[in-house]
Parts: C-alpha cells; sequence; structure tokens
C-alpha cells in the first residue's frame, strides 16, 4: 500500500556539508605567567588566611608589601652629597696605596740591596735574563760610574751602586765613605770639570774581552794620560752575568791602587 506525500510535504534537502570548526592551536604558557598565577594563588590563600584570623578585609596581610605602595622616601641632598665624597675619598686612597706599593716594589726591584750576595753568574735574581738593565761593555760599566759622579748627586747614588753587585758598599770602604751613596756625593763634590772626568775612560776597546771577567784600572786604562778634573777611582773587576739578556756586565770587585802618573787628579788610597 503506498503512502501518499502531501502536496506540502517534500523530501527535505539535505543541506551541504559544513567545513569542521577550526582547531586552535594552544597558547605557549610562558614561565613569566605561570610565576604570575602562583604569585596570584598565593595572595589569595593568604587574603583567606587574613579573613580567618578576623584581619579587616581589603589590605594585604601583615608581611606582604604592596606592589603599589609608595616608594621609600629620597635622602637628602646633604645626605647623598656626603656618601659621594665619602666614596671618593676612599676611592682616591685605595689608588694612592697602590701607586705608593707600586713605586717601592719598583725601586727595591732595581735598586734595592741584594740580600744573599748572589754570585755574578746569578745577579740580578732573573732581572737582567729578560730587561736590558746593565750595560753589555765592562768598559762601558767602569765609564758610567766616572759619569754619573761627574754629572753630580741629583738621583745619581742609584746609577752608580746598582753596577756593583754588592750595591757598591767596598767601593764606599775602601774610598773612605760609610755606604755607595755617600760616596757618590763625596767624590761628585771633589769633580772639578765634570765632562773631561766623565770621558776619562773609555766606552769600549778594539781589544776582545778575554773569557767572562776583566780587571780595569783606572790608572792605567783610561784615555787622556790619566783620569782628569777629579779623583781616580781604583781598581775595577767587572764579570759577566751568566743568561743576562744581552750579556750584560757588573761591577764584582774593587780595590785601591797606587796614586796615579801625572795628569790624574787626586789620591786612589
Amino acid at each position: 500500500m503506498m503512502e501518499t506525500v502531501a502536496d506540502n510535504e517534500h523530501p527535505r534537502e539535505q543541506d551541504p556539508a559544513a567545513p569542521p570548526p577550526a582547531v586552535r592551536e594552544p597558547t605557549e604558557i610562558t614561565p613569566d605567567q605561570v610565576r604570575q598565577f602562583q604569585e596570584f594563588q598565593r595572595f589569595q590563600e593568604l587574603m583567606r588566611e587574613q579573613a580567618d584570623k578576623g584581619f579587616p578585609p581589603g589590605d594585604p596581610p601583615p608581611g606582604l608589601l604592596k606592589p603599589w605602595g609608595p616608594p621609600p622616601p629620597k635622602e637628602s641632598l646633604g645626605k647623598r652629597l656626603l656618601k659621594s665624597a665619602i666614596s671618593k675619598v676612599v676611592t682616591g686612597l685605595v689608588v694612592l696605596a697602590i701607586l705608593t706599593l707600586g713605586v717601592w716594589l719598583a725601586i727595591d726591584y732595581f735598586l734595592g740591596e741584594d740580600r744573599d750576595q748572589l754570585p755574578a753568574s746569578q745577579t740580578g735574581g732573573g732581572k737582567t735574563t729578560d730587561n736590558l738593565i746593565l750595560d753589555t761593555n765592562p768598559y762601558e760599566t767602569v765609564r758610567k760610574i766616572y759619569h754619573h759622579i761627574a754629572n753630580g748627586d741629583a738621583g745619581v747614588p742609584g746609577q752608580v751602586c746598582l753596577r756593583f753587585q754588592d750595591r757598591g758598599k767596598k767601593f764606599a770602604d775602601n774610598m773612605g765613605y760609610p755606604d755607595c751613596t755617600a760616596a757618590v756625593r763625596g767624590l761628585a763634590a771633589e769633580v772639578t770639570d765634570s765632562n773631561a772626568y766623565a770621558e776619562s775612560m773609555p766606552s769600549y776597546t778594539t781589544t776582545k774581552v778575554p773569557g767572562e771577567q776583566i780587571v780595569i784600572s783606572s790608572c792605567e786604562d783610561n784615555i787622556r794620560g790619566g783620569i782628569q778634573g777629579g779623583p781616580p777611582l781604583g781598581v775595577f773587576t767587572v764579570s759577566k752575568i751568566q743568561d743576562s739578556k744581552g750579556g750584560q756586565w757588573i761591577i764584582t770587585d774593587h780595590a785601591t791602587e797606587p796614586a796615579c802618573p801625572t795628569g790624574s787628579t787626586g789620591p786612589t788610597s
């Protein structure tokens, strides 16, 4: 039996298939957002505790600072200036102390006493190994003694005394002075012609130095027929410092000698 369909009834047309809803990508949660959420939870928990303890609502519990609270009061201008001045003074004192220590170490390094009186092969304690401090010719070493004494005593004693292995102790004693500094100043006062005196000894000779030690006499090895313009300074034993940069020389011994022949000025003993 067939079922009749009313005129107003028509088969329902099917709607075309609708597209599926768009998939929403998950939002990435940053560590900072997690931290803020945890702080918010902690704040809520503290607020609940506040209510349980009977504190009035609205204010954070004691010990919890208001992030919106007023900033701490600024220090007065006078206090700020005082702190700044104190900071500058302290910094200046620290810098001064460092500079003073550096100068002292430099003086002790180059001109200080040799406590152990090391032999010539070890003189300098490694200083001359890497640095050119002394002369690389034994004759120039002796000439520099005359040269610096001829120039007076202003800053010169150190330049003379450092050229001796014992810092000029024996030299001073032989010349009749208590120490090397006194000897340099006393001998400088006896100089009458600084130019002639400074150049009385040769700075080098064409004769090759035999070995690593040489004896240089003020009377026998001068170049002007005698020491001119000041007192002769005796006999110097000069030794080469082993392993020194450029082959440097230092005076390892000193002795007096009889009065030099005519042309020299002043006694030597």
